[in-house]
């Protein structure tokens, strides 16, 4: 097994009388993918929400190679390592492709020029290329989806956390996906939040499945998918989405 780079350790938070997250626990291991499963609700983008602090953790300790980053402010947090993704893309709609991921680039570079020189090696990247002066407000879903995938990139991340990048994507759309999220693995760790079973078992080495903001079951897909307490709190439901 690579070395850890992130462990979650007992993480807990609360909205008033709803507890999203209870007492929450998992290693991530360099260069993985790590998907997290589980019906609305279950605490999956809460998690998220944790580990790069737009939500304040209230017990726990969230540590990134050794280092406990609980109150560390999600800006800086980025500039350790850590990005991540929205469910839903919102590109700058007034901003051409180019300059949307420019303004991803330009907080880890010394000048504009710099962050400019990089620009189209992103979006070569994320084939958005050939898009690259079409207005942010012009794309598809999936050139959203590329594009809120770009701007992460152009962070350069160490861990990649992505949440929901498959939904609104046809078959096709989510294999070119799935492709691109392999190619990523080889220089980054991944965590996902996905509804898609195809698209799990067809690119996670290791699965947690969240319920009522706990931590239910972890392993490999084939291990969870055959966990009964897993088939019954989410798999048995009939997500909608295991055939596609």
């Amino acid at each position: 097994m690579s070395n850890c780079i992130l462990q979650v350790k007992g993480i807990s938070k609360r909205f008033g009388g709803l507890q999203a997250t209870n007492n929450v626990s998992f290693d991530v291991y360099e260069n993985e993918i790590l998907s997290i499963i589980g019906p609305n609700g279950a605490g999956k983008s809460t998690l998220f929400n944790l580990i790069t602090n737009f939500y304040t953790v209230d017990s726990g300790s969230i540590l990134y190679n050794g280092k406990d980053i609980v109150g560390m402010t999600p800006d800086a947090i980025c500039e350790l390592g850590i990005t991540r993704t929205f469910q839903v893309a919102r590109p700058f709609p007034g901003l051409s492709v180019a300059d949307n991921i420019l303004v991803a680039l330009l907080p880890k570079s010394k000048t504009v020029a710099e962050a400019r020189g990089k620009v189209d090696g992103i979006l070569q990247q994320v084939s958005l290329k050939q898009k690259a002066n079409s207005m942010g407000g012009e794309l598809t879903t999936l050139e959203r989806k590329r594009l809120e995938l770009g701007k992460a990139l152009a962070t350069d991340p160490k861990v990649l956390l992505l949440d929901e990048v498959m939904t609104g994507l046809k078959p096709k759309e989510m294999d070119e996906m799935m492709d691109l999220i392999r190619e990523l693995k080889k220089r980054m760790t991944i965590i996902f939040v996905e509804h898609v079973m195809r698209v799990v078992m067809g690119i996670s080495e290791r699965v947690l499945v969240m319920d009522h903001g706990s931590k239910i079951a972890e392993g490999t897909p084939q291990e969870v998918t055959s966990n009964p307490e897993v088939i019954s709190a989410y798999l048995g439901r009939g997500t909608g989405n295991a055939g596609n």
